[in-house]
């Protein structure tokens, strides 16, 4: 009498796990990758949107803005709109005098020095404002001025213009 062998092998089963294996190891820093670009260029939006809206208080009031409050602008999950330095998303923001900086927060909600973006006007550009994009030298965002900046001000220079 025959049996009827039904099911898969220990082989076939070991082949099926060891393919979605590989196959998980290519997606998951692809995925890694792609949601920490989208956090930079995030970063990078709400900088210039800062910057832009701090460019009308400027004009408006002749004092350049040190907190969001007072600014044309609103972020609904800003953690403090009445001091300098307040977080959005996983971003830390600071506002000085001629600039917005942001660093990327660590677990513990601690700023990682190294990646960090600046946006800032400098004023002796060919006469005119402009908008720099400025990153850490050794920083995870390093690619992220240069796709959005016009061209170096200088050779091997870590700023970038954005518009002027």
């Amino acid at each position: 009498m025959n049996k009827l062998k039904v099911g898969f092998t220990l082989i076939e089963l070991l082949a099926v796990v060891l393919i979605i294996s590989i196959m998980t190891a290519i997606a998951v820093p692809q995925y890694r990758r792609s949601v920490q670009r989208a956090e930079a260029i995030e970063a990078m939006t709400n900088l210039k949107t800062m910057f832009d809206s701090a460019r009308r208080y400027k004009a408006a009031f002749s004092e350049t803005p040190r907190m969001l409050n007072g600014l044309d602008v609103t972020f609904f999950d800003a953690t403090d709109h009445e001091s300098p330095v307040f977080k959005i998303g996983k971003f830390e923001y600071e506002f000085t005098e001629n600039d917005v900086s942001a660093c990327r927060l660590n677990n513990e909600g601690e700023a990682l020095g190294t990646y960090c973006l600046k946006m800032f006007y400098n004023h002796a550009t060919e006469g005119k404002d402009a908008l720099i994009c400025e990153y850490s030298a050794n920083g995870k965002y390093a690619w992220l001025c240069p796709a959005i900046g016009k061209r170096a001000l200088s050779e091997g220079a870590h700023e970038y213009t954005i518009e002027g």
